[in-house]
């Protein structure tokens, strides 16, 4: 009788544990925006990045772009460096705020400027897409000379 409570005991508690873990990479407790922090951390490097400037398209500007995305263990202190950015869409630079857009896990917002851009995750979240489109302002970078028009970075997580 004792070999088969600790066989059900044995079982229960793998079927406990099993249970408790997440499908989605997350822990059991973790909110949907820790999750999706968490697939976003990490360095991006671009597959391609397409620019479009008054109608004409390049994909050859932002070969050493690269982007790394960091938050502490809650997903908080949510911040980015940028590598090799050519002035472009993105400037330059260390440990830059950033956070989601009313709730919009798809959106994110520079916080040093407001700056808002989209974003995508596939391939199992080892591809990122992000979306942009500099206005005629120059905003994001306060400049009209090579950056009014669209933006798509195709990313690829190397760590």
């Amino acid at each position: 009788m004792n070999v088969i409570c600790k066989v059900y005991t044995i079982i229960g508690a793998v079927f406990l544990i099993t249970a408790c873990q997440s499908d989605d990479g997350g822990g059991p407790d973790q909110t949907p925006e820790q999750i999706q922090t968490g697939k976003l951390v990490g360095r991006w490097e671009p597959g391609t990045v397409i620019q479009e400037i008054d109608g004409e398209i390049t994909d050859d500007r932002f070969s050493d772009f690269s982007i790394t995305f960091d938050a502490d263990a809650q997903g908080e202190n949510k911040t980015y460096d940028i590598t090799n950015s050519g002035g472009e869409a993105f400037e330059a630079g260390e440990n830059k705020a950033w956070d989601y857009v009313d709730a919009n896990l798809n959106r994110i917002e520079r916080l040093d400027n407001g700056f808002e851009f989209d974003i995508s995750l596939s391939n199992n979240d080892t591809e990122l897409q992000i979306t942009l489109t500099v206005d005629e302002s120059g905003s994001p970078l306060g400049r009209v000379s090579n950056t009014t028009g669209g933006y798509t970075f195709n990313l690829e997580k190397v760590n």
